[in-house]
């Protein structure tokens, strides 16, 4: 009798063991499928996030470039009028009162491009970048101010104009602003016309064939 009980407890015992090992064998391999997936659904939804975000940031991108080009041809228009810079608040322009009006007329486009696309520009140098340039010309047009050297005001602001264009080039490119630059002291008792410190050439105002 002994013999037959220690046969059943031994068979009970491997009975057992092989029941507690097919579990525990059961509770890893899910554990480890449970992790695997968890593991897996974290990784998508990062690779989700990012090309999300990456999406986002080229749209963006794009609307940026977009509103630069637009910022541009207001530019363009100022630039064109800007030597009747200093007429715009004199009651006898040196030149003509068209070009008085055309200039003024530049100058409300440029100021509205304030309040639109610049809006849609991330960039928040270039941002204001634009405002300098919109404060400089209102400052010069209908404040008065360097109205004592009117050739150098004119050519102060057409460079500073020309940073401007050139700084939105970059945003339409995608490629990093050109370095920063103070504007220009209108009213400073110096004759020298305003340049920015960079000697590239691309600074250059086109007009002066310099």
């Amino acid at each position: 009798m002994p013999d037959w009980t220690d046969l059943v407890s031994q068979a009970l015992s491997a009975l057992l063991g092989t029941v507690v090992g097919g579990a525990i064998t059961v509770f890893v391999a899910r554990w480890q499928t449970a992790k695997t997936i968890n593991a897996q659904t974290q990784l998508a939804a990062e690779q989700h996030a990012a090309s999300v975000q990456l999406a986002r940031a080229e749209r963006e991108r794009e609307n940026s470039a977009v509103a630069a080009k637009q910022l541009l041809e207001r530019l363009a228009d100022l630039y064109a009028w800007l030597p009747s810079l200093p007429d715009v608040s004199l009651e006898n322009p040196r030149l003509s009162e068209h070009a008085r009006a055309r200039c003024s007329e530049a100058m409300e486009s440029v100021r509205r491009g304030m309040f639109t696309e610049l809006f849609s520009i991330t960039d928040a140098e270039m941002r204001e970048r634009y405002r300098e340039l919109v404060r400089l010309a209102y400052d010069a047009g209908w404040r008065g101010a360097g109205g004592q050297r009117p050739d150098r005001l004119v050519r102060d602001v057409r460079n500073y104009l020309r940073y401007v264009q050139i700084s939105l080039g970059s945003v339409i490119d995608g490629k990093p602003l050109p370095v920063h630059e103070e504007p220009p002291v209108l009213d400073r008792d110096s004759p020298a016309v305003w340049t920015p410190s960079s000697s590239s050439a691309i600074w250059r105002d086109p007009a002066d064939r310099s």
